[in-house]
């Protein structure tokens, strides 16, 4: 009968030992245990000696003396933490964790009350238990593995990384190697908000990458961290020493306790870290709205909310997108202007946003595809790009136009049959027309739709592009010859255009030699 209890004791013994999906989280549960223990700081280092690898655990605090030993490191399941909420370990199978490393020896130091203390155990388990002539301070774990040295480092890489991720929020100091591993209990977002409810401790912001996550600690070592489907784009975590593992170690258990430090999350979220993502979209805002500005996230945090009817009541009240006058305006204006085919887009200010503002029109200060975009589409506020619709041209001063301009502006007059010619620049950020040689205007510099560019009529005004190479040519040869170089300008500017016939080019052509012709006789 002792037998067959000992090997049901061996069977429970070994599923323990490998329940952990991965065995570095072995020191997770010795950080646990001994912060159970009231230690302020924990080491833990690796070396290579003799062939092994040698991993030691200290703590500083209280300790074990002979009963403890016998009763709870020694013994499964005997444990005086069941009653106790303050101590995660509650299952008394911590130390047995360290059988997962599959060690050749593990050696444990400790003092208490006076008794010294070495229990030394082997790989099958069984351990022997020798008192020390003098004080440990603390417990002082130390575990040997045969190792080469690559294999050595190697481990100890995996190791520091794992004992980074399961202790980085430590209530105590824990250092690898000499070097702490601590971390603020925070998450890293720009738009953020946290509380303190009772013994919990919950942050919460939204993920610069858009990853919904949560995290739960206690004592801020780590339960359990894992993609979250009820906050999109939130990153959560949540402290608290109500919040417990299952026994496998591989989730938190969702009772009671659970479902309270969630509810105050939600409380949270749904209310003080919303209005925050207002404030934050109305602070810092670009001076032009581009893809992979810092805003980005934030921008697709509040479509979301839109889309979910679920974003605070002034958030299509609250100014933050940026006009390319510097100032701001908030969605309900964008829509209202939407509506009245008075909104645009342009990536700075020009001719032609200064002229749509003078008009009434609202341009807001954006290039490219950003999440801004995203969300002004959602909230029915999708502006037209203005250099796909319109065009102006700044006029040349009289005083800086060169001497070929006065011939050359009569005789493109005469041959295009238009009201007039003028001279500007066409080459402003996001022109549309910046490679033409000329285009035609209601009247010069006017705010013109982009269809009309090449409407020869007699009522349009021909402007002439005054940074074109060929119209620089075509004004330096305009003081010899202005009725040929008109010539080469029209047939240019009208090279694209699917009504010039053949018989108009020649037509043009010879009126422009009649002209000539005229002028020298």
């Amino acid at each position: 009968m002792a037998r067959a209890t000992e090997g049901i004791v061996d069977e429970a013994l070994a599923g323990l030992v490998h329940q952990f999906a991965d065995p570095m989280a072995c020191f997770r549960e010795l950080v646990q245990n001994a912060i159970d223990a009231n230690s302020n700081e924990i080491d833990i280092r690796f070396t290579h000696e003799g062939g092994r690898l040698v991993i030691d655990v200290d703590d500083f605090g209280d300790g074990m003396d002979r009963r403890i030993i016998d009763s709870r490191l020694t013994r499964l399941f005997s444990s005086t933490k069941d009653d106790d909420r303050t101590k995660i370990g509650r299952f008394g199978i911590g130390f047995v964790s360290v059988f997962a490393l599959e060690p050749d020896v593990i050696r444990v130091d400790t003092s208490r009350a006076g008794e010294h203390w070495r229990v030394v155990f082997r790989p099958d388990r069984t351990f022997t238990r020798v008192a020390l002539p003098g004080p440990v301070d603390g417990t002082k774990i130390r575990i040997y593995k045969a190792a080469t040295r690559e294999q050595a480092q190697e481990f100890a890489a995996r190791a520091a990384a794992a004992i980074a991720f399961w202790c980085r929020h430590a209530s105590v100091e824990i250092r690898v190697d000499g070097r702490a591993i601590n971390e603020p209990f925070d998450v890293p977002a720009r738009c953020k908000v946290d509380a303190e409810v009772g013994e919990a401790r919950i942050v919460a912001g939204y993920a610069s990458d858009g990853v919904s996550r949560v995290g739960y600690y206690n004592r801020g070592l780590t339960l359990l961290e894992e993609a979250s489907l009820e906050f999109p784009g939130v990153h959560l975590k949540l402290w608290s020493p109500v919040l417990e593992h299952t026994m496998t170690r591989d989730n938190v258990l969702r009772d009671d306790n659970y479902a309270r430090v969630m509810e105050h999350a939600r409380k949270l979220i749904r209310g003080p870290l919303r209005e925050r993502l207002l404030a934050a979209l109305a602070t810092d805002v670009p001076a032009c709205h581009r893809p992979g500005d810092p805003h980005e996230h934030l921008y697709a945090a509040l479509t979301g909310l839109l889309a979910r009817d679920d974003a605070p009541a002034a958030a299509r009240q609250r100014p933050f997108v940026r006009t390319v006058d510097g100032g701001l305006v908030d969605l309900a204006t964008l829509a209202r202007a939407k509506q009245k085919e008075r909104l645009w887009s342009a990536a700075a200010a020009t001719p032609v946003t200064k002229l749509l503002r003078e008009r009434g029109d609202v341009v807001i200060a954006a290039a490219g595809e950003s999440a801004l975009l995203a969300l002004l589409r959602a909230s029915g506020a999708a502006p037209t790009p203005a250099e796909e619709a319109w065009f102006a041209a700044t006029l040349v001063p009289v005083s800086a136009r060169p001497p070929g301009w006065p011939p050359l502006a009569t005789a493109l007059r005469a041959l295009a049959g238009v009201a007039g010619v003028e001279l500007g620049d066409l080459d402003y950020v996001g022109s549309p027309v910046a490679r033409r040689v000329a285009v035609v205007q209601p009247s010069p510099g006017a705010l013109t739709p982009l269809r009309e560019a090449d409407a020869l009529t007699p009522a349009g005004w021909l402007v002439l592009h005054d940074g074109h190479p060929l119209a620089r040519e075509a004004l330096a040869l305009a003081e010899r010859e202005p009725e040929f170089a008109a010539i080469k300008l029209l047939k240019v500017f009208c090279l694209d255009r699917p009504d010039l016939s053949t018989s108009r080019a020649i037509a043009l052509t010879v009126a422009a030699v009649e002209a000539r012709c005229r002028r020298t006789t």
